[in-house]
């Protein structure tokens, strides 16, 4: 595995799905029956959480929500229609925060960053044009998701 960049991620929500649902002020608000959270999960899958970050430290949440994908972009899609909270990467919402319709909530408790890697055998048995397609890979990967976040 080699680590491409890391990635910071926020908890959103439309102005709609907040104006009518209330914004959470707390973590544990997310876990309660008064906020709908959007899933990314893989189909079958049966447990779900999120890490975020806390005065205490990392703590996970055992999240919840009427809608699970295993599409990124329809939760991003669900969220801008105002059907519930999603925890994504920085990178991919960022326009939306800047239009204003998506809002960034639970500020003092982010979620945890993630590591964007790319895998890939173990070095031993890799084939030189493997090494140079990953190279290629991380230098357009940071270069396209820091034009992003400008």
């Amino acid at each position: 595995m080699r680590g491409i960049l890391n990635c910071q991620r926020v908890v959103c929500a439309a102005p709609g799905y907040l104006a009518k649902r209330g914004t959470p002020e707390t973590p544990d608000a997310l876990i309660d029956d008064k906020h709908d959270c959007l899933l990314l999960r893989y189909p079958g899958s049966k447990e779900y959480y999120w890490t975020l970050q806390t005065p205490d430290g990392i703590r996970k949440l055992e999240i919840g929500g009427p809608y699970d994908s295993d599409d990124g972009d329809v939760l991003t899609q669900w969220a801008l229609e105002g059907r519930g909270i999603i925890n994504k990467p920085l990178f991919e919402v960022k326009s939306y925060l800047n239009e204003g319709t998506l809002v960034e909530i639970l500020k003092d408790t982010p979620p945890a960053s993630v590591q964007l890697a790319a895998i890939y055998p173990h070095k031993r048995f890799q084939d030189p044009k493997v090494r140079l397609m990953i190279d290629f890979m991380a230098e357009r990967c940071q270069r396209m998701i820091g034009k992003m976040l400008e």
